[in-house]
């Protein structure tokens, strides 16, 4: 009976030992469980608050008004935003395509292959649709991101101002000129009063200078008109040169200058007439005002392969190196007391350097300082 009683006992001990064993193993496993829990629970978070950051970026990105185009190394696209995908015409479902397939822009494709290896590119504005967009391409290891910046606002301010300029130029005209009759004709009536013709004189100099800048601002307007066409004729150089120097005869003989022509007779160019005689006014004008006394202009011309160099130069002060790059801004003036005086209104070389560019031209500075400006215009053949 003992014997019994005592394995009972053994053996009732045993199953308590294995069932205490039991629980300690279960109750380690759910330490372990809640451990491992809580550390993962940070990183689920951090993907979680990763995907929110994601998205609001993403939201940020399509309220913006410029376009965003992100593709990898190879020229896929992995993001665009609202606004480039109006204007390239890209669909929801290009994503992952080439930019090739995606964008449905002939130009905007050609300008991303021009520069696709490229670490940066800008191009000056370009009308897409109804907007007028800057295109800038950048790209590094991991990323190319074509970017468009909207100039639509710029562009219509621009028009207006250029349209209200024209506008109020042309509705001072008239006024202007019966100012300057009726001074004139005050001055006639004063030539025995030599106060009185003092102030006349220099009353008539100031509607000139008036007259002059309202000229210079409708010659503007109509050269930034797309309604003002270029209508090019073959004229002869040289006899065209010598009437313009004609018209400036009574400035050239008032500062006594010596003008040199190194145009051969039979020389002949194709351009707009009377934007051509804008150029050529300009610069010569230019060279007599800002020249010195007794000084020298010399007009000459040179047959390159595809241009025609024709070139106006000075012996005056020169022009310092920190004006040259803003020379041809409208208004601008190295010395702005001198050019008041001279009779200049800041707008000749503007006018100059639109006339070019319609012309499919464009104008190079030469200068230094104490010897003298040397004005070179380079125009296609055809």
């Amino acid at each position: 009976m003992e014997a019994i009683l005592l394995a009972i006992t053994i053996f009732l001990t045993t199953l308590t030992l294995i069932f205490a064993y039991i629980a300690y193993t279960e109750r380690k496993k759910r330490e372990r469980a809640l451990a491992t829990l809580r550390l993962n629970r940070p990183k689920e978070e951090k993907i979680s608050q990763k995907i929110d950051n994601t998205k609001l970026l993403a939201r940020a990105l399509s309220l913006i008004r410029e376009g965003i185009v992100v593709m990898d190394p190879y020229g896929r696209i992995i993001f665009t935003n609202k606004f480039a995908r109006e204007l390239l015409d890209i669909h929801p479902e290009d994503i992952g395509k080439f930019f090739y397939q995606a964008i449905r822009n002939f130009d905007v494709i050609s300008m991303i292959n021009e520069s696709f290896n490229e670490k940066y590119r800008a191009w000056q504005e370009k009308k897409i649709k109804d907007k007028y967009v800057q295109i800038i391409f950048g790209s590094d290891m991991d990323e190319k991101v074509l970017l468009l910046i909207d100039l639509t606002p710029i562009k219509k301010y621009e028009n207006l101002k250029k349209d209200f300029i024209a506008n109020v130029s042309h509705e001072l005209k008239t006024p202007v000129a019966a100012m300057k009759l009726s001074l004139e004709t005050l001055q006639e009536e004063c030539k025995d009063k030599p106060e009185a013709e003092k102030f006349l004189r220099k009353a008539i100099e100031r509607v000139n200078y008036m007259e002059q800048l309202i000229e210079d601002l409708i010659t503007l307007s109509m050269l930034e008109s797309a309604n003002f066409p270029v209508r090019k004729t073959k004229i002869k150089l040289k006899p065209f040169v010598e009437r313009v120097i004609r018209d400036l005869s009574e400035f050239i003989e008032k500062k006594g200058i010596a003008i040199k022509l190194n145009i051969p007779e039979e020389v002949w160019i194709n351009v707009d007439e009377k934007m051509f005689h804008a150029i050529m006014k300009n610069l010569i004008d230019n060279a007599i005002k800002y020249n010195k006394e007794g000084g020298e202009v010399t007009v000459g011309f040179r047959d390159l392969v595809r241009e025609t160099e024709i070139y106006v130069c000075d012996t005056g002060p020169g022009i310092p190196k920190s004006h040259i790059p803003f020379i041809f801004e409208r208004f601008y003036r190295v010395e702005r007391s001198r050019s008041r005086k001279l009779g200049g209104t800041g707008l000749g070389l503007s006018i100059v350097k639109l006339a070019i560019e319609r012309l499919k031209g464009k104008v190079e500075v030469e200068s230094e300082e104490g010897k003298g400006t040397c004005f070179k215009i380079y125009l296609p053949k055809s």
